[in-house]
C-alpha cells in the first residue's frame, strides 16, 4: 500500500511539474554546484533482524541509519536535479572484549530532482523525486583477544562473516533551500538545504548473500522510512571554476 501511494505521489508531482514547465522559456539558464548532506533515518527500523542477531549472540547494529551524501546540483529557475553519491552507516560501539558485533554499511549512486514550487531571493521550495541503487553489507566480526597459537590452530573461527544485499529505493518528499551570501567573492550563492523524504525499496524481499551461499532464515533489510536530509549547496563563481583562477 505504501509503495502504491508513493508511486501515485511521484506521478502526480511529475505531472504538476510538467504542466508548469510549459510556460518555461525555450532558452534556460542553468547553474551548477556541489552539495554535501547528512541524511538521517527518522524512525527505528530492522527490529526483527536485530533481534535475530541478538539471539545468535551477536551484538546488533544500532536501529538508526545515517547517510553521507555528496551531490552535484544543477538547477534553472523552475527545476533542479542532483547526481548523488551515498555512503551509508549504522554504528555499533562496545568496549567489551570477546563480543561478536554486527556492522551495517552501504554504498550507492542515485539521482534526485523535481520542480520548484517557490523560487525567490531567499527561498526555494522543491519537490524532490528520485531513485538510488544501493549495495548493503552486513559485517559480523569478533572483538576477541587471542594468542597467536589459538589463531593458527583455528583461523576460521576468527574470520569476519560478510553478507550482502542490494535494492533500488524510490524516494519523494519536500525540500527547502535558504539562500545565503557566504564568502561572496568565492561563491555566487550558498544554500542551507533541507529535505524530508520517504524511501521505498521496489525490488521486494532481497535475501542476504555471501561467498557462494544464500542465507534463508535471516530477515531482510528494511530501509523504507522517513529520512531527514540537512546540508549545504555551494555555487562557485564562474572564474573560480577555472584552473588557477585564470580568466
Amino acid at each position: 500500500m505504501k509503495r502504491k501511494l508513493l508511486i501515485c505521489f511521484l506521478l502526480s508531482a511529475f505531472c504538476t511539474g510538467a504542466a508548469s514547465a510549459q510556460s518555461d522559456s525555450t532558452v534556460r539558464i542553468f547553474k551548477s554546484g556541489m552539495a554535501v548532506y547528512a541524511e538521517l533515518g527518522m524512525l527505528p527500523n530492522n527490529k526483527t533482524l536485530r533481534d535475530q542477531l541478538a539471539r545468535l549472540q551477536v551484538k546488533p547494529f544500532t536501529s538508526f541509519m545515517g547517510n553521507l551524501v555528496l551531490a552535484r546540483r544543477t538547477e534553472s529557475e523552475r527545476w533542479f536535479s542532483e547526481a548523488r553519491l551515498i555512503v551509508m552507516n549504522s554504528t555499533n560501539y562496545t568496549s567489551h572484549r570477546d563480543t561478536r558485533k554486527a556492522y551495517l554499511n552501504g554504498f550507492g549512486i542515485g539521482t534526485d530532482g523535481g520542480p520548484k514550487l517557490v523560487n525567490n531571493a531567499r527561498w526555494n521550495v522543491t519537490i524532490p523525486l528520485g531513485a538510488d541503487f544501493m549495495l548493503y553489507r552486513l559485517n559480523i566480526k569478533s572483538n576477541a583477544s587471542v594468542s597467536a597459537q589459538q589463531l593458527l590452530n583455528n583461523p576460521s573461527a576468527y574470520q569476519a562473516v560478510k553478507l550482502y544485499t542490494a535494492n533500488i529505493n524510490l524516494h519523494g518528499g519536500i525540500g527547502v533551500d535558504y539562500k545565503m551570501d557566504f564568502l561572496p567573492k568565492i561563491h555566487e550563492k550558498v544554500y542551507l538545504s533541507g529535505k524530508l523524504t520517504y524511501h521505498q525499496p521496489i525490488l521486494g524481499r532481497r535475501k542476504w548473500k555471501g561467498d557462494n551461499v544464500t542465507v534463508d532464515d535471516l530477515s531482510r533489510l528494511k530501509v523504507n522510512q522517513l529520512y531527514l536530509q540537512l546540508g549545504f549547496v555551494f555555487f562557485p563563481r564562474p572564474h573560480m571554476k577555472k584552473w588557477g583562477g585564470m580568466h
